[in-house]
C-alpha cells in the first residue's frame, strides 16, 4: 500500500476525482486481498472513513465495490455506505456479509425506498426475521423477490400470510410452488386457490397421502379455532362460534375438551348445550351441580365418549379449582398447574384415558 513518488505528486497537484478513485482501487484491492499487516489495515480503514465524506459519487461507488465483498471491514463503514444514495448502498445491502440481521432490520425500518428492500431480498441468505420485516412492507415486488430467492428462509406463519394476501397473484403462487419444501398446511391452502394446472403440479411434487395432509390441516384449523375461543368476548360471540363450528361439523370432542383445558368454561358449556339441544342456562346448572348426577346427565346427552367421562370430570374439577384460586388461564404456568393437579389426583384414584387429557392440556397453550 506504500505510495510511490508518482502517487504523491498526483495527489498534490491533481484535485480531480480520478486520482481519489485510483487510490481507492489500490487501497481497496490490497485490503480485500488481506495482504496488509494489522497496522496498514487500520490506516486503510481510516482512509475509507475519509472517503465516506467525499462529495464525488464515483469515489464512494468505487469504495462500495470493495466494501461489499469484504468480511473484515468495520461495521460503521459498511453501515455508512448502506445508508448512502442508491448507487452506493444497493451493492452493499445485497452482498455485504458484515451486515447482521439487526442491522438489516434497522435499515429496512428506516427507509421507504423499495429499491433497498429489493436489494436485501436478493441476498444469498435471508433469515426468517429479516424476511418477515420485508413482508410487513406489503410490497408485491418485494414479496415476489423473497419467494423467488431460495436462500430466503420463510416461517410457516409467513407462508400463510403470503398465501392469504397474494392468493390471486399467479407469479407469486408459481414461485411459491417452486420452492424446495413447503409446510403441508401451505400446500393444502394453495391447492384450493391456484389454477388447476399448478394444483396438479403441487400434488405430484409432494406425493403425500391424503390422510396425512388432512391431519396437518385439521391440526392447523383446531389451533386457529382455539385462538378464536380465547379472543371471543361475551356469550354472544361464543354462541356464534359454537354454531358456526357445529354447522361445519367441526365442533369436535378434541376442540371442546381443549377449550376446557385452557379454562374456557363458556365455550365448554355452550358446546355441550348445542350438542345436547338443551338451553345454555339449564346446561350450566347441570354442569355446575355439586353432585355427579347433573354433569353426568348433560355429558351423556351431548354424545361425548362415555369412557372419557371420569377423565373429563377430573379435568372439570381441576379447572374449577384453579379458577377459584384466581389462576390466570392461557399461560404455561396454568398448563403446568393443570397437569400437576391431574397427576396428583390420579395417584389417589387412577383414571382411564388421563394421558389423552394431559396431551390436550399441553397442546392448548
Amino acid at each position: 500500500m506504500t505510495l510511490t513518488e508518482e502517487d504523491v505528486q498526483r495527489l498534490l497537484t491533481d484535485s480531480s476525482a480520478n486520482v481519489r478513485v485510483d487510490m481507492t482501487d489500490r487501497i481497496g484491492g490490497a485490503y480485500n486481498a488481506t495482504s496488509l499487516n494489522p497496522r496498514d489495515a487500520l490506516v486503510a480503514e481510516q482512509i475509507f472513513r475519509l472517503l465516506l465524506r467525499d462529495t464525488e459519487l464515483r469515489v464512494r461507488v468505487s469504495l462500495a465495490g470493495y466494501v461489499k465483498d469484504s468480511t473484515q471491514i468495520p461495521s460503521d463503514i459498511v453501515m455508512s455506505l448502506a445508508r448512502d444514495v442508491e448507487e452506493v448502498s444497493l451493492p452493499v445491502l445485497q452482498f455485504s456479509q458484515v451486515l447482521t440481521d439487526k442491522d438489516l432490520i434497522e435499515l429496512i425500518q428506516s427507509t421507504g425506498e423499495v429499491s433497498r428492500y429489493l436489494a436485501i431480498s436478493k441476498r444469498p441468505h435471508v433469515s426468517e426475521a429479516v424476511t418477515e420485516t420485508l413482508i410487513d412492507k406489503g410490497n408485491n415486488e418485494v414479496t415476489a423477490s423473497i419467494v423467488g430467492n431460495q436462500g430466503a428462509q420463510i416461517s410457516e406463519a409467513c407462508y400463510e400470510r403470503i398465501i392469504q394476501t397474494h392468493r390471486t397473484n399467479e407469479t407469486i403462487m408459481q414461485s411459491l410452488s417452486a420452492r424446495p419444501r413447503l409446510p403441508l398446511t401451505a400446500v393444502d391452502k394453495m391447492v384450493t386457490i391456484v389454477s388447476s394446472t399448478l394444483a396438479e403440479k403441487l400434488k405430484a411434487k409432494y406425493k403425500l397421502p391424503g390422510e396425512q395432509i388432512d391431519r396437518e390441516v385439521e391440526k392447523a384449523q383446531e389451533k386457529e379455532t382455539l385462538n378464536l375461543v380465547r379472543l371471543a368476548a361475551g356469550d354472544e360471540e361464543v354462541d356464534k362460534l359454537v354454531n358456526q363450528l357445529h354447522g361445519f361439523n367441526r365442533l369436535t370432542p378434541s376442540i371442546i375438551l381443549s377449550a376446557l383445558c385452557q379454562g374456557d368454561f363458556d365455550f365448554f358449556e355452550m358446546s355441550l348445550a348445542k350438542l345436547s339441544n338443551v338451553p345454555v342456562a339449564n346446561t350450566r346448572k347441570l354442569i355446575r351441580d355439586r353432585g355427579e348426577l347433573g354433569f353426568r346427565a348433560i355429558y351423556n346427552k351431548s354424545g361425548l365418549s362415555d369412557t372419557m367421562f371420569p377423565a373429563v370430570k377430573l379435568l372439570l374439577k381441576t379447572v374449577h379449582d384453579l379458577h377459584d384460586e384466581g389462576e390466570k388461564p392461557g399461560t404455561n404456568r396454568y398448563s403446568n398447574r393443570v397437569v400437576e393437579i391431574l397427576l396428583q389426583r390420579s395417584e389417589e384414584t387412577p383414571v382411564d384415558n388421563l394421558s389423552y387429557i394431559i396431551a390436550l392440556v399441553r397442546k392448548s397453550v
